[in-house]
């Protein structure tokens, strides 16, 4: 038997960036909206999106206690911090506060949460600025930067000052008035295609039921990565190990149970303390019967030798909660966060791996 480990799509997002839950979508502007902002955001991303990336950085800003980062010194801590903690690892703009600030005026210490999502023909980011942000102000920088307005875009010009990789991550920009948001991406016309996803002219990814009910399992993390099963399960597989690690692995799973493909599988990371975490791990699977079955099968590899890995898994993560959620298995754990980090989705996770 053959198995791939879980790894993230690893998209070097700034290089690429450029309802109900049941199965509807929300018809409702930003007024009102009494949703995660998880599911809010990846309300906001087309419902083909293959992978999505999430930071809620109100969360993240109040976890580090950096007030509103309004201070350079605020907004290096929420840089670093952020950073160091793994809060940060799915944002695509997190990296540049300071050069954002600016900049622009805003960075992600302006925004409520940010989203960044990769369909197969494009990738965006989606912020939802903080209340006391001025849209006004966000406009006249573009204007002072260079950006030229084409209908609800404006685009970069030669006279915009190039950041590096920053530059590819904001080259087109629109800004959504009545939900207060900001997208962006690397060329003009996938905007559009977020924008007509916003404005409810296509369907968003919340209406795809299996990623709608991992989006909800993993509801409240600070850094949440969704995944469809393709991709969940890319990346390095059990043949890229050693001869030693496969026997290892094929061996727990024959003691544990079969595993299964899940249709999407998410993770999401919390900041509860100095030295404590949270880490959850949802799969959406074709049938409640079988997630019930897999969460006790994946339960089993939670614990003992981490294979693949160093040590033992409860050195890293402390199993504390499992259930199912109709055709939804997610595993809970108490992560320290001194040891492994597990939001950039490098590296192996049995319990969190697909067959082949």
């Amino acid at each position: 038997m053959r198995l791939r480990f879980v790894l993230s799509w690893v998209l070097a997002p700034l290089l690429v960036i450029s309802v109900a839950l049941a199965g509807g979508y929300w018809v409702s502007g930003r007024v009102g909206d009494t949703r995660s902002s998880l599911t809010s955001a990846v309300d906001s991303l087309p419902a083909d999106t293959l992978v999505a990336g999430f930071t809620d950085w109100a969360n993240i800003r109040e976890r580090l206690d950096v007030g509103d980062a309004s201070t350079a010194a605020g907004r290096a801590t929420l840089n670093d911090d952020a950073a160091l903690r793994d809060l940060s690892t799915r944002s695509v703009i997190g990296r540049f506060v300071e050069e954002m600030h600016s900049l622009f005026g805003w960075s992600v210490a302006d925004l409520e949460w940010e989203v960044f999502g990769q369909a197969a023909d494009g990738a965006a980011m989606v912020g939802r600025f903080d209340s006391s942000v001025s849209l006004s102000d966000v406009r006249g920088a573009l204007r002072k930067l260079g950006y030229q307005q084409d209908g609800r875009v404006w685009n970069a010009s030669e006279s915009t000052p190039t950041t590096g990789d920053l530059s590819s991550a904001l080259a087109s920009i629109a800004i959504v008035p009545g939900k207060h948001l900001v997208v962006a991406a690397d060329r003009p016309t996938y905007v559009m295609t977020v924008l007509q996803t916003i404005d409810r002219d296509e369907p968003s990814l919340l209406s795809v039921s299996p990623a709608a009910k991992v989006a909800q399992a993993l509801a409240g993390s600070d850094a949440a990565l969704i995944q469809s099963g393709p991709f969940a399960c890319s990346g390095a597989s059990l043949e890229k190990q050693s001869a030693d690690v496969q026997a290892q692995a094929s061996a727990a799973i024959a003691r544990a149970g079969q595993l299964a493909d899940f249709a999407f599988a998410g993770r999401g990371l919390t900041d509860l303390s100095t030295n404590k975490q949270q880490l959850k791990f949802a799969m959406g699977f074709d049938s409640p019967s079988q997630a019930a079955a897999q969460l006790t099968t994946r339960k089993a590899l939670a614990r003992g030798a981490f294979i693949g890995g160093s040590g033992r898994v409860e050195d890293s993560l402390q199993l504390t909660g499992s259930r199912v959620d109709g055709s939804t298995a997610t595993l809970q754990f108490d992560h320290d966060p001194v040891t492994a980090s597990y939001m950039g989705g490098l590296g192996p996770v049995l319990f969190a791996s697909c067959p082949s």
